[in-house]
């Protein structure tokens, strides 16, 4: 194998030099083509004005690379290109199988043409590489310890293998519209490392989603460290349910491709961000609404940093992308294991109804059976109206302790009731033993 070195203080026909300080690789029409193995070295910056520049070997390049012609990652080659100042792509660029290096300190990737990079790697710890438009990586996005700005841009990732976002203490970062797409087509967890560098300190608080089925679809996530309100998404404009609204950031998030649904977890610290118990969706009224149901949103300790996220087992997409943390009040009803329609000085309570603490549940059915199992009551059968059992509380069905017009017999009774939970339209079936006293 044959290698070559190219500097910029040699003069050739396709090179021309300006001043030693401010040396530019200049090719004004030729093609150039490095092959395999060889390494090319340029002391300042690199224009591809026009003609061809074909990199199946090394290129490294201490200033900037400006494309206006074409250039290549050398065919079926793994080319790599090294660059120190910013990355920009005018015209046609096809990656092939190359890898782009991004190694200075501050650099932008910009140009007129959004650039499809096969391997893109950003390199030199604590800097950040900033997107000017929209850039898309088909392989492999190698952000170490870097800042990956999308700004108002995207950033797409279109290699569905889990492991084709590589990181250390890196993130993306979006101040603006812009949004990290990541394709999927499995039933594995995806990890998109968001973050905030506020003022030289990291927030760090990436989202994972796992799909349910292992169908071709994509998720974008843009992680804002502001407080919702100001984008329109009022933390204090909330379902009742909900007693707080976290007002440091909040994350937009949407499913393309697919509506099966996926499960979701956003991470965040306690220690910074405060204890929270579920995550809402700005929705429908629109407002913020709690988005457990069932109990499928629970806060779960990590294995890593952050220390905690809040999971949601079957997340769907509706369309709404702000989601954040919040508290809401749990939702406490029980029904009394004893009842006295005589009213026996050892029992308040002269009927059998469900204690609905805040009225935040609602009785569509309740059912009593005595103890050989006959139907005593039916609040639908028996035609029962919701009532008030006691005043300034919710109506709901009640039972007197009367069959056919005659008291029951003292004994042990069986209930079961539909209860739904009126934020969610949750239904959820109960049941238990009850005492009926004289």
């Amino acid at each position: 194998m044959k290698s070559g070195v190219f500097f910029t203080a040699l003069t050739m026909g396709l090179l021309s030099i300006g001043q030693l300080q401010a040396q530019v690789l200049y090719n004004a029409g030729a093609q150039i083509t490095v092959t395999g193995g060889a390494v090319v070295y340029v002391e300042g910056a690199a224009e591809n004005a026009s003609g061809t520049y074909s990199n199946a070997g090394y290129t490294t390049i201490n200033g900037y690379f400006r494309n206006g012609g074409t250039a290549t990652g050398g065919g079926a080659a793994t080319g790599v290109y090294y660059v120190t100042g910013d990355w920009e792509n005018n015209d046609l660029f096809t990656a092939d199988q190359s890898e782009v290096s991004l190694t200075g300190a501050n650099q932008n990737i910009t140009g007129t043409q959004p650039t499809t990079f096969y391997n893109l790697t950003l390199n030199t710890p604590g800097s950040v590489k900033t997107q000017t438009l929209d850039a898309t990586v088909l392989h492999l996005d190698s952000i170490n310890s870097c800042e990956s700005a999308t700004g108002n841009f995207n950033l797409y990732v279109l290699n569905t293998d889990t492991g084709a976002i590589i990181r250390n203490t890196g993130f993306v970062s979006s101040t603006g519209a812009g949004r990290l797409f990541r394709s999927t087509k499995s039933t594995s967890t995806y990890l998109f490392p968001t973050g905030w560098d506020n003022s030289g300190t990291v927030i760090y608080r990436p989202v994972e989603f796992s799909p349910s089925v292992p169908d071709s679809q994509a998720f974008s996530v843009r992680f804002a460290y502001e407080n919702p309100t100001s984008d329109g998404y009022d933390t204090a404009t909330k379902a009742s349910i909900i007693t707080q609204v976290n007002g440091q950031y909040y994350h937009l998030l949407k499913q393309y491709n697919n509506t099966a649904s996926a499960a979701l977890s956003i991470y965040y610290d306690p220690a910074v961000d405060g204890s929270w118990n579920s995550m809402a969706r700005w929705q429908v009224v629109p407002q913020w609404q709690n988005l457990d149901s069932a109990g499928d949103v629970m806060p779960l300790a990590s294995n890593g940093t952050p220390p905690m996220r809040m999971m949601k087992s079957d997340w769907t997409d509706n369309g709404n992308e702000p989601h954040a943390l919040i508290n809401w009040k749990e939702v406490n009803f029980v029904f009394p294991n004893v009842f006295a329609p005589n009213g026996s000085d050892q029992v308040n309570n002269n009927t059998f109804h469900i204690i609905n603490e805040n009225g935040l549940v609602t009785v569509q059915e309740m059912r009593i059976y005595d103890r050989w199992g006959e139907l005593v009551y039916d609040g639908n059968r028996d035609g029962d109206t919701r009532v008030i059992p006691t005043a300034g509380a919710a109506p709901t069905y009640c039972w007197d302790g009367k069959y056919n017009g005659k008291l029951q017999p003292m004994g042990n009774y069986v209930y079961t009731a539909s209860v739904k939970v009126n934020e969610t339209g949750v239904v959820k079936v109960v049941s238990g033993n009850l005492a009926l006293l004289w």
